[in-house]
């Protein structure tokens, strides 16, 4: 019977088979590269969406908002230092009900949204910029043409599957070949990211219209692009010197907060981070990733502003938000990378940025792999997954089972991406789904000196307190209020374009982002009901392991 169940027999094994070869400072960088240094809407979205907000002051709002749900990860992690991360903090607090459900909607299928992602950032801000900038630096038309290519559906269709491929070879063969090569991609991308702040600091402001027309010319574009575009964008009704909005600039934090939530990401993999255990160490790895990534994007947006002039954003944004053509290059959106290819005359200053970015959009791909079959190995060991998801193999020590399956359902998503009208508009959830995960984690945070009493007690952060209360309890709680007002913008503010169309006039046309956000989270708590059950039926009751730390 149920009832009569012991805690032993509730884990499929007494170990994960995981083991620790993460350093702390190679996790510091997994953040930093997860985080994205290239990704780039926030650049375009927000001038686009929102006239007179300041990126700066919006990215650096970003940043604080996330250092306290980053703390609450940091205590959470000490206390709890196993792969499986917000589910683990999530199921040990609030139990398996709660943890399934949010993080098998919030992260495991909404982050297949984000492998397809991957391999447009790849093609599109990698290969596309490469060739592109080849072709005009070179004066070679065919390689403008290959780069052009990238920008197209097959193009990227293609560029995303042998992205994904590649990266379900590198991991299956050992989460230390990953960790390897993960040098390669970080001192690429930071180098990329070097050159982009050495080109944007340095090129003289008044050459910038000049140099962004001619690689518009060498692009198959007009030759007086810009003037044209600022005619264009301006004959909308745009306004290039909107004065400054403090609503505004508040509503660019939750644009920037997409990237720089994702600080927190190693906590996915804690069983195979050394030392993860350590307060110092998750502090370094957590909070000190945020801020360096946080700072970088704010002095990106410092460095665009300088050389290009505000004007810039608003003419780029348009090109972007408003989808008018004649702000665009050859139907290619002015991203940073592709506005410091535009303005340097070196084939080996765009090789180095293109290369850069090619490496830092595999990464992505990596690490939504390695954080998604961590979190299911998790659930397995739990029984809420089949026993198969958590095999990891004897000598390469990395679940291959999870990673085939997470690569097979990959692919659908990659070709509906690209391939379904109206796709991205459908899946906008993604950004809700995500946010909540970090939001209820924060929680757990707040309440694990109380819901798991035990844990709280026995890790390093439980000596810090404040007026005799818990600061993780502070710290977590007023990360959640924090996180909880970034994915109501989401929700409720046009601007965002997520969510925030509650016209019913053409309903349900104009719900089906909504509707589909909820039917994930309804199948999602439908499988955890179903799964449980399941053990029921064969006399194990799951409610026991999450009494328990999960095997290491």
């Amino acid at each position: 019977m149920a009832g009569t169940a012991t805690t032993p027999e509730v884990f499929t094994r007494k170990a994960s088979g995981l083991v620790r070869v993460m350093s702390p400072y190679s996790a510091f960088v997994y953040n930093i590269l997860t985080m994205g240094l290239i990704f780039p809407w926030t650049y375009l979205w927000a001038p686009g969406a929102l006239p007179g907000g300041s990126l700066v002051w919006g990215i650096l709002l970003a940043t604080l908002i996330e250092i306290p749900i980053a703390f609450a990860y940091v205590w959470l992690s000490t206390a709890l230092p196993r792969s499986g991360g917000d589910y683990v903090f999530q199921s040990r607090v609030f139990g398996g009900g709660i943890a399934f459900t949010v993080v098998f909607s919030g992260f495991v299928i909404w982050i297949l949204q984000w492998v397809a992602l991957s391999g447009w950032l790849v093609a599109y801000l990698g290969f596309a910029p490469l060739f592109l900038g080849l072709g005009a630096t070179m004066g070679n038309a065919a390689l403008s043409g290959i780069g052009v290519w990238f920008t197209t559906g097959s193009g990227i269709i293609v560029t995303s599957i042998a992205n994904a491929l590649l990266s379900l070879v590198l991991l299956v063969s050992g989460f230390k070949n990953y960790v390897r090569f993960q040098h390669v991609m970080w001192w690429g991308t930071l180098l990329a990211f070097g050159v982009v702040f050495f080109v944007l600091f340095t090129t003289p402001p008044a050459t910038f219209v000049e140099r962004l027309n001619a690689f518009a010319a060498a692009s198959g574009g007009a030759a007086n692009f810009y003037e044209t575009a600022v005619t264009a964008v301006t004959g909308a009704g745009i306004d290039l010197n909107p004065p400054f909005s403090l609503w505004a600039t508040l509503l660019v934090a939750p644009i920037a907060w997409t990237s720089l939530q994702w600080a927190t990401y190693s906590a996915q993999q804690n069983g195979e981070i050394k030392d993860a255990k350590n307060f110092n160490a998750q502090t370094f790895i957590m909070v000190g990733s945020l801020v360096f990534t946080g700072l970088l994007l704010a002095l990106l947006a410092v460095g665009i502003e300088r050389v290009a002039g505000p004007q810039f954003l608003y003419v780029a944004g348009a090109g972007y938000w408003s989808l008018i053509g004649e702000a665009n290059i050859a139907g290619f959106n002015l991203w940073p990378p592709i506005l410091a290819v535009a303005l340097t005359a070196s084939p080996l200053v765009v090789l180095i940025i293109g290369v850069g970015y090619i490496l830092n959009g595999f990464q992505i791909v990596c690490n939504c792999y390695i954080g998604m079959t961590r979190v299911m190995v998790a659930m397995s060991l739990d029984r809420l997954l089949p026993e198969w998801f958590s095999k990891v193999d004897d000598t390469l020590h990395t679940p291959v089972n999870a990673h085939l399956a997470y690569f097979l359902a990959s692919i659908p998503v990659i070709l509906a991406y690209n391939l379904v009208p109206g796709w991205v508009g459908l899946t906008l959830g993604v950004t809700f789904g995500c946010g909540y995960v970090f939001v209820v984690t924060s929680l757990a945070g707040a309440l694990l000196p109380y819901k798991a009493k035990d844990l709280y007690d026995a890790s390093p952060g439980s000596k810090y307190t404040v007026g005799g209360v818990p600061l993780i309890t502070v710290l977590g709680g007023l990360g959640a209020v924090l996180g909880t007002l970034m994915v109501l913008a989401f929700l409720f503010a046009p601007q965002l374009g997520v969510l925030g169309n509650w016209n019913f006039e053409n309903f349900p046309f104009n719900l089906w982002a909504q509707i589909i956000a909820a039917l994930v989270i309804l199948v999602s708590l439908l499988l955890y009901v179903w799964m449980k059950s399941s053990q029921q039926s064969k006399g194990i009751n799951v409610d026991y392991a999450f009494k328990e730390i999960p095997p290491e």
